[in-house]
This record gives structure tokens, sequence and C-alpha cells, in this order.
């Protein structure tokens, strides 16, 4: 395309845009139809015209030239067109913005209310997590007194009531959209203990599609959960969460981690659900307890890590010299850029808790492998670089170590739907695994050899449930299953497709019989 075709397509698109407004009357949708018969027309107008630098602008936008010959505009306010000819100025325009009656005021021309004032600032409190007390911060209400001297300020107690108000409007909200909500609902939930205080809390968050097929997610629960930590006291704090709002019978599924009470706790609730629930769990249950994939693919990977910790120990004690001090940093940058060294993440030092820290160590220590032996012809008191060979296996783990880094940062995501992408993921770690397994370097296959024992452990029979979600992905269907079974175990690959097929058709029917 030539210049002048782009030119034009550009300001056609920004010309639709300020045509999306409500369509509240007939007069809009008139206002349309005649600018989407003339499209080019008014683009070359537009793009021709000279630079609009008139506030009136802020109200209208340009419908282009009619029938008659002569260019109108559009108020957004209440639709009506006015003749907008560069000749004739924009006096027209300024005079209908003064009698228009859907503008709405200026702030000059707004009177002040209290009850919207106090409505924005629980707002700002919530949306930006600010304390209570930010109310009455000194420079907050001189500049809320100099924007508006009817302002009137409340207290951090005021504050925190219409807080807690606005929670409990919310709730109510909340609780009327699910008890209309004619799906089934998937939970996850959680609990951890303070490492401060030693007190227990608990989560629990209902996901579910809503009918404009949105993926919805909402926190119902995040409350202290006093000890002892039994399967039986957290089914009961589930189950009457789950009847304070109202989902006992829309339960399909719990997501939990691999924590020793689960066991026990969702059987109880499973076996509760069945009994209190008129519709009853899906195909008596049997989807019902689902296994948190990033915490089993943690436990999959630190099972291989514990045979690396002695051969990392000096790329670790590196990166801990370095940020021991202030001046241990700086003399370090200064390497970094002696050698010649572009990076912008800097050094990281892992933690016992995560295993993905040690691959961000790794990944981040191998850049600056140059740097550090730049620092120990520096520095006398570094002692502990790595040898070539060191450098070479934390390579090598690094280079392993990616996948799980890459699929476990993809479960985690809480604004797309994962389900779909569960079997061929955990597809890939099972291929990863085997080829490890057979590889020539040593300590990579005792790493690979003592993951792929965790992973049979929990994945020596893919989630059913998560299979299916395989299927219900138009890209892949059941061919993927084919395929993918095929190359770890093609002697079955047939039969665990059709017991796919089977329990699949069974959901569809329990389903279809509890709606």
């Amino acid at each position: 395309m030539d210049s002048q075709t782009l030119d034009t397509l550009a300001a056609l698109e920004a010309a639709n845009e300020q045509m999306e407004v409500d369509d509240d009357d007939e007069a809009e949708t008139q206002g349309q139809a005649q600018s989407e018969t003339q499209p080019v027309q008014a683009t070359e107008t537009v793009s021709h015209s000279k630079r609009a630098k008139s506030l009136v602008w802020n109200h209208f936008v340009v419908v282009g030239v009619e029938a008659d010959g002569k260019r109108r505009s559009r108020c957004i306010h209440c639709n009506k067109k006015l003749v907008s000819e560069s000749a004739s100025g924009t006096s027209s325009m300024k005079r209908h913005l003064e009698i228009c009656p859907k503008k709405p005021p200026s702030s000059g021309d707004r009177e002040y209310d209290p009850k919207v004032d106090r409505d924005m600032i629980s707002e700002i409190i919530i949306f930006h997590d600010q304390p209570f007390k930010y109310v009455e911060y000194e420079k907050v209400r001189a500049r809320d007194k100099y924007l508006n001297p009817k302002c009137q300020h409340i207290s951090r107690q005021t504050a925190g009531a219409d807080v807690y108000k606005r929670y409990e409007e919310e709730r109510e909200k909340l609780k009327k959209e699910l008890a209309e909500f004619k799906g089934r609902v998937s939970f996850t939930s959680d609990i951890w203990t303070a490492s401060t205080t030693m007190t227990g809390y608990i989560c629990l968050t209902a996901h579910y599609v809503d009918e404009s097929f949105k993926l919805n997610n909402k926190i119902l629960v995040f409350s202290e959960l006093k000890p002892p930590h039994t399967g039986e006291e957290v089914a009961n704090k589930l189950i009457s969460c789950l009847k304070e709002w109202g989902l006992e019978k829309k339960v399909f599924s719990m997501t939990l981690d691999n924590a020793t009470y689960n066991d026990s706790m969702q059987k109880i609730l499973k076996h509760r659900l069945q009994m209190a629930s008129g519709n009853g769990l899906l195909c008596d249950g049997k989807f019902f307890h689902v296994r948190c994939c990033a915490h089993i693919l943690n436990l999959i990977v630190k099972e291989g890590l514990e045979l690396a910790v002695g051969l990392l120990e000096n790329i670790r004690e590196s990166v801990k010299f370095v940020k021991a001090s202030g001046s241990r940093i700086e003399a370090f940058a200064a390497c970094v850029q002696s050698v010649g060294i572009r990076s912008g993440a800097g050094l990281s030092l892992d933690v016992p808790t995560r295993w993905n820290s040690t691959y961000d160590m790794l990944a981040r220590a191998l850049k600056f492998r140059d740097a550090f032996t730049s620092l120990k012809e520096c520095d006398r008191s570094y002692k502990s670089l790595p040898s070539e060979d060191e450098w070479d296996r934390g390579q090598k783990i690094c280079e392993f170590l990616k996948p799980f880094s890459t699929i476990t940062t993809f479960f985690s995501g809480v604004r797309y739907p994962t389900a779909n992408a569960y079997f061929l993921q955990v597809w890939k770690i099972e291929c990863l695994l085997m080829k490890y397994a057979s590889c020539d370097d040593p300590v990579m296959k005792e790493m690979a050899k003592k993951m792929r024992v965790k992973f049979s452990k929990y994945w020596d029979e893919y989630s059913l449930v998560l299979a299916m979600g395989a299927v219900l992905d138009p890209r892949l269907k059941l061919q993927i299953l084919r395929t993918a079974y095929d190359k770890v175990d093609p002697r079955n690959a047939e039969k665990k497709v059709e017991v796919v097929k089977k329990n699949l058709k069974k959901l569809y029917e329990d389903n279809t019989d509890s709606i």
C-alpha cells in the first residue's frame, strides 16, 4: 500500500473509534448509518483538515459530508448534528453545548456531593491499598480543600466504616450473581501459617465462566483458621463457607495442594456434599479432587535438585559474596562493565522453599560468568570462584530447568484458562524426563530418573478431567491425545483415548441431568 492509503485507513479507524458511543436513541443509529455509507469521504475530510484546537471537539465527532454537500459533526452527548464547515467556525457548537440537555456539568458547575466524595475515597483506599489514615494526611486534606473549599473531611474510623460498607454491598451483589448462576463452580483452596505470628489462614476462591463466556475468579473467604488443621476441621470450614454462599449444590471440583491433611479433607468434604446437596457431585464425585499442578511440579523438581546441591555450591556462594555489601556490589558492577557485559537484571539468590528461585539464580549468574573471573583478579577475599566444569554443569542444569520454569509460570496464570493446556504441558514434562533419563551425562541422568519416580506417583495416570480440557479445545480435540499417548505409551494409546471418551460422555450426561 502507498502512504496515502495507509493514512486514509488510519484516519478511518480513528473515526470509527470515535463513533462507538452508547446506542441511546434513533438519532444515534441514523448518524452511524450515514457515517458508514460515506466512510471514505468523511475520512478524507478529516485527514486533510487542520488540527482541531478548539475545546468543543472534546464534545463533537465529525460525521462527514452529507448529501447537501455540507460537513456535519455530532454531539457525543445528545447526538444532535450541526454544520461544522471550517469557514463557519465553532460558534454554533459552543452555543449548543450551553443548552445541551445531556452534557454533564463541568467541575466548576457541579454541586459538591459529600456522599460521592466518600464513595470515591473508599475506592481510592481499596484500589490503591491505602491505609484508613490516608484521609487524615495533612497534604491530602490541603489538596482536597484547594480543589473544593466545600470538601468535608472524614476520620480514619469513618473511612474504615465506609470501606466495610462497600465490602458488604459488593458481597451481596456477588451472592445474587452466584445465586442466579446456572452452571457449576470450581474451587481452589490453600492454607498457610504466618512465619511471624504462627497464625493459620485459609483462602477459598471460586472459578467459573459466566454467560458472557468471561472467566471469573472470586475470593469467597480469607480468614484465620485456628488449630488443629486436621482434615475434619478444614472440611467443616469449607462446607460452612459453601453453604453461606449458597454453592453447596453447584460444586464441580476442588483444586488442592498435596498437604497431608488434604487427602482426608477432600474425602470428608466429598461425602458431605453428596449427602447435603440434591444435585450431588457430577459422576459421584469422580472429578471432584484435582491436585495442584504447580505444587506437584515443585515437588518433582525439588526431588531432582537435591542431587545438584553440592554441584551448585560455589555458584551460590559467589552470589552471596557479591550481595554481602554495597562495596562488593559496586566492585562487581565495575567488573561487569570492564568485560563488556550488558544485562538489565542483576544477581539473585535462591531460597529453599522455591525451586524456581534456583533456576533464576543460575540463569542470572551464568550471564556474569566472565565478570566473576574478573572479580577474582581484583578481590583476593573472593575464594569461591566456580571451576569451568562447575560453570558447565550449572549451564546444563539451567537448560534442564528452563522448561519447568516456563510451565510453572503458565500453570500459575489467573487471567486465562489453563485446563485446556494442562494435558500438553504434563506430556512435555514426561517427554523431557524420558529424554534426560537416557542421556550421556551421569548427573543429569540420575536427576531425571529420580524426578520420574515422583512424576509417576502423581501423574502416572493423567488426570481425566483435565485431559478432557484438551479434547474440548477445538484446536486439539482427540487427535492430540492419540498423538501424545502414542509417543509415551504406544501399546495403550488407543485404550487411554477410549477411557477419556467414555468419561467425557458420562460427564456430559450427568451434567445434563442435573440442570
